[in-house]
């Protein structure tokens, strides 16, 4: 069995020590049985914090790929999934913790159950990761408090992080197909990745980053591909967000949430939803569930309209690529295995 192991780097000392360590600290590194060879890959996007120079002084085994300049990170997810050809592919955002018996865990289960059925991404129980200080020290508390077990999407196209602020009294610790997972840290098939990129990427590099997970959920669904969540491995992650837990009457708590946010996080996030519909949306879904959309895309436009005016310019982006995208949905549905019915049962 061979894995690559993929991140995406940009400034981020605050958090690399401890991924790192998680990651050479696997328990299959430890188990004689386990017959694996690893590759970790890493991707910089101009770090200037000293990233680079921690990485290579401290872990030269990891093989690094310098980016003059940050080139988001879709592109570099599929740069560094290109360094090695291996049977598996997992990719991981920096700040996350890996437990100890993560890989052994999710790789198992992924073996075995890959022998059934048609599976090509395996998500594992993510769960925060918060920083506290002591004594004027910080200190990191893994917490069992839920971030993702996967992707709910509602009849609006809403995505949310299911469980997400929930704690983990072992409600969602069955073996499961769900509609997709968390880019924080999902692992793939090979097979699968090979068969739905669209020409050399499998992360549409369009996008930049923030909703490609959603977009690679839902293609590796059309394409015939099944998302099993694995509850049994487990991931810290340390999420600064609150967005997603908030009630709709809690309006200015969202609003200050929103603010919190980047301008980079709502400018592509904002354009990117739309991409994901133009690219996957069946028209037979789309229509029955045309109110819930409309509904929703009108609230957050005005929204946005009053609150977050410099979001507006994602949209002359979106209309200035949509030409692309619908040439991306033309590849896409051309190869589309999936029935309108098998899509459809995901959408609460």
């Amino acid at each position: 069995m061979t894995l690559s192991i993929c991140l995406a780097t940009w400034n981020s000392m605050k958090f690399i020590r401890e991924c790192l360590e998680s990651i050479f600290s696997q328990t299959v590194f430890l188990d004689p049985d386990f017959e694996i060879k690893i590759a970790v890959n890493l991707v910089d996007n101009g770090s200037e914090d000293g990233t680079v120079e921690f990485i290579k002084n401290n872990y030269p085994q990891i093989h690094i790929l310098k980016n003059m300049n940050n080139v988001g990170f879709c592109k570099s997810y599929n740069q560094a999934i290109k360094m090695h050809q291996t049977d598996w592919v997992l990719i991981m955002n920096v700040d996350t913790i890996l437990a100890s018996d993560f890989l052994a865990v999710i790789l198992k289960t992924a073996e075995r159950i890959s022998d059934k059925i048609k599976a090509g991404s395996f998500g594992p129980k993510i769960l925060k990761a918060e920083t506290v200080f002591e004594d004027s020290l910080p200190k990191i508390i893994k917490t069992n408090k839920i971030d993702s077990c996967g992707l709910m999407v509602k009849k609006s196209r809403l995505v949310k992080n299911i469980g997400e602020g929930e704690i983990d009294n072992s409600q969602y610790d069955n073996v499961q197909d769900f509609f997709g997972f968390s880019g924080a840290c999902l692992l793939f098939r090979r097979e699968a990745l090979e068969d739905i990129k669209i020409g050399a990427e499998y992360f549409d590099e369009d996008f930049f980053a923030y909703q490609d997970d959603f977009d690679l959920a839902w293609r590796l669904r059309l394409f015939g591909w099944q998302n099993i969540f694995v509850p049994g491995a487990k991931v810290y992650h340390f999420r600064a967000s609150r967005i997603n837990t908030l009630k709709p009457w809690q309006f200015l708590q969202i609003v200050r949430a929103r603010r919190a946010k980047s301008l980079l996080i709502n400018y592509h996030s904002y354009k990117n939803h739309f991409w994901v519909l133009v690219k996957n949306e069946l028209m037979a879904n789309f229509w029955r569930h045309f109110p819930f959309i409309f509904w929703l895309e009108l609230k957050k436009f005005i929204f946005i309209l009053f609150f977050e005016q410099k979001t507006l310019a994602s949209l002359k982006f979106f209309f200035k690529l949509l030409p692309k995208m619908l040439f991306k949905r033309k590849i896409i549905m051309a190869r589309r295995k999936a029935a309108v019915e098998e899509i459809n049962k995901f959408f609460v």
